[in-house]
């Protein structure tokens, strides 16, 4: 469903208070309608048969339709879809048989005339003639609901703007004899600026405003908006309440009408999350949190907020955040939780480097949990903050990992589950031996669970010691099945060379777990905004292992340069390639195509935020020059993944 029907259900309602049941016909609370029956003669003059979107569309434009002498009669046999946002328009008095007894538009149909005439409409689809994928704006004719054929009183007095209905004057609130229509707006702030890309999307009696994402709620305060018809004429100016449903009179000398307008920001197909802090507080540190209100789609949750990030903390504008909910929610279809992470992706210029990866992920069996990226608009305290993904916090607990225990028994038995996390980056106040540990080859493994208050706990030490056992192990080449999970070492090789994920290579942001009573597993995978050859330190033709062969490495030296060389990991690796390549390859393009429509016109709102398409971010490799555009960001994306997935191929077949 479209966002214009989105908004017509909520003014259903508000008609539903205002409007009463004055119009005069009658609602219907569950009609069950039967299906048309005596349909014309296909071949009777000025009648078409239409049982596509294509067949519609060529009978709506032939010059057979308009040069018909009777009144053409339509009818649709079959349910088909019109292409979201895609409008059909019939330009005088017509017949239309609505057969189908389900409605599946999620374009519309409109008749829109000045003429005189009558207008039939006969349908046993409640939400063909009730939903705003079919509407009538002709002042000067006729309605005629057939036998059979009933609207609510509340969308009667919305989409149908006509003369008569039934023979009787309409005596709804809304609807009027005005002709000219509404077809541009002008929104002035209270400064004077005029906001030059809010759009007005106009039909029969409702009017929606849709707001540039950029402006902010207190810029919004006291602005004006002025309506006009086509030839310019002034038909309301007046005060604008964003959010708000008004019902205002237009007027174009003595002829007046009475529409519903409704005024808010665009989100297009992106949900939109508000943080609002208490007394409007910035958030200003990582590690100090801020009482808040999380809004999600109009809900609220009551919440606490802080920075997160390394580097991109302090060398980005677009900062990312942390959310401990007062009380635990499912949000976005993910399990009841309280933490959660918004992450602003600011150096992927194609916003969805990490939804795709995340979803790539998910179809590897060998990773047991990967987090779920969801592409949302952000306001912080009213302020449009852009194109973010809100994502689900890697730790133990419910839908997420399962550690299982994680304090070593009174008995003394050596077994218990841990998180830990590679990081380059780290606070000053964190302590060696307390908070994180160093092994021959790999620097900084923080211990993220077991919770850990002082240095060198019977817990800290049994994780430390666990790694260094496996450590010594995989360099010699001796035992190392015993420590590690092949399964999810072979799948988080296959995930991270694919999108060639430099920084997560033993780097930053390489999560590892064991579960109590299992094997140490890599992963969850995590952070992909500067994977897909999106990093400057990457290899020149990407034609190498990102986790054992790249230039940039801090780690110059890892377990997986040992496991890469062994016959037994190598011989999983190449059965796992050959079994998940094809799949992988298809889901990775798929979430591109799917991420980058999900953000058509999102990403233009997120680039006026953050005017940096044509400039170098960071250490972003994509070429700002060669790549200027959001569409050109996105072949870079699918014409890497192509290639990377046939060198891969063919590096591991070779093995």
């Amino acid at each position: 469903m479209e966002l214009r029907q989105v908004f017509c259900l909520l003014l259903v309602l508000f008609c539903l208070v205002s409007c009463g049941a004055s119009a005069p016909q009658e609602g219907v609370s569950a009609p069950d309608l039967p299906e048309l029956e005596d349909l014309p003669d296909e071949e009777e003059e000025g009648v078409f048969y239409a049982a596509s979107f294509y067949e519609l569309t060529n009978i709506l434009n032939s010059s057979e339709f308009f040069k018909s002498e009777a009144r053409p009669t339509v009818c649709i046999t079959e349910s088909f879809v019109i292409p979201e946002n895609f409008v059909l328009e019939v330009s005088r008095p017509v017949r239309v048989l609505y057969a189908p007894a389900e409605c599946a538009w999620e374009g519309a149909l409109r008749i829109v005339t000045e003429d005189e005439g009558e207008i039939s409409v006969a349908s046993a689809s409640l939400d063909f003639l009730s939903a705003g994928v079919f509407t009538v704006d002709a002042p000067n004719a006729a309605l005629v609901l057939e036998e059979g054929t009933r609207i609510g009183s509340a969308e009667l007095s919305m989409y149908y703007n006509v003369a008569t209905v039934n023979g009787a004057k309409p005596e709804g609130l809304l609807g009027g004899s005005l002709s000219a229509r509404a077809c541009r707006v002008q929104v002035t702030l209270k400064n004077g600026k005029s906001v030059e890309d809010a759009t007005l999307y106009a039909y029969a009696n409702v009017c929606q405003i849709n707001l540039p994402m950029h402006l902010s709620e207190s810029s919004l305060e006291g602005a004006c908006v002025a309506l006009y018809a086509e030839d310019g004429a002034v038909l309301y100016q007046g005060a604008l309440d964003p959010g708000a449903t008004n019902t205002l009179t237009l007027r174009n000398g003595e002829q007046t009408r009475t529409c519903l307008v409704f005024s808010d920001r665009l989100n297009y197909r992106l949900s939109v999350v508000e943080i609002d802090t208490e007394g409007g507080a910035p958030i200003v540190e990582k590690n100090t949190y801020l009482r808040a209100t999380l809004t999600v789609d109009g809900v609220s949750y009551e919440t606490e907020v802080r920075g997160r990030g390394n580097a991109s903390w302090n060398m980005f504008p677009k900062k990312a955040y942390r959310l401990k909910l007062a009380q635990g929610a499912e949000l976005f279809g993910m399990e009841k939780n309280r933490d959660w992470v918004l992450a602003s992706n600011y150096t992927d210029k194609s916003l969805i480097r990490n939804c795709v990866a995340h979803t790539m992920a998910q179809s590897l069996s060998g990773l047991e949990y990967t987090p779920t990226h969801v592409p949302v608009h952000l306001y912080v305290n009213g302020e449009y903050m852009g194109v973010y993904t809100f994502a689900d916090k890697i730790e133990d607990g419910t839908g997420r990992l399962s550690l299982g225990e994680t304090t070593l028994s009174s008995t003394g038995k050596a077994d218990i589950g841990f998180l830990l996390e590679i990081g380059w980056d780290f606070d000053e106040e964190n302590v060696y031996n307390r908070d994180y540990f160093d092994t021959s080859m790999v620097l900084r493994i923080f211990v993220k669970e077991p919770k850990i208050t002082r240095a060198n706990t019977p817990e800290f030490l049994y994780v430390k010691n666990y790694i260094l056992k496996m450590e010594e192990a995989v360099v010699a080449n001796d035992g190392w099945e015993e420590y590690i999970d092949l399964d999810s070492w072979v799948d988080w090789f296959i995930i991270n060379e694919f999108t060639f994920n430099t920084e997560s290579s033993f780097y930053r942001s390489c999560y590892l777990y064991k579960n109590q009573g299992g094997k140490l597993k890599l992963g969850p995978v995590w952070d992909f905004d500067m994977a897909f050859g999106n990093h400057l330190g990457d290899l020149a033709g990407y034609d190498g292992f990102c986790t054992t062969e790249s230039t940039y490495q801090y780690i110059t030296e890892n377990w997986m340069d040992y496991l890469i060389e062994y016959p037994a990991f190598q011989s999983r690796l190449k059965a796992r390639w050959n079994e998940v390549k094809d799949d992988l390859y298809e889901t990775a393009l798929f979430a591109v195509d799917h991420y980058a429509a999900l953000l058509e016109g999102s990403q233009e709102e997120n680039f006026k935020k953050w005017d940096i398409l044509s400039k170098r971010v960071g250490v972003a490799s994509v070429d700002p020059e060669k790549y200027p555009t959001y569409e050109s960001q996105i072949v870079y994306l699918r014409d890497f993944i192509d290639q990377r997935y046939h060198y891969l191929d063919k590096r591991l077949s070779a093995l």
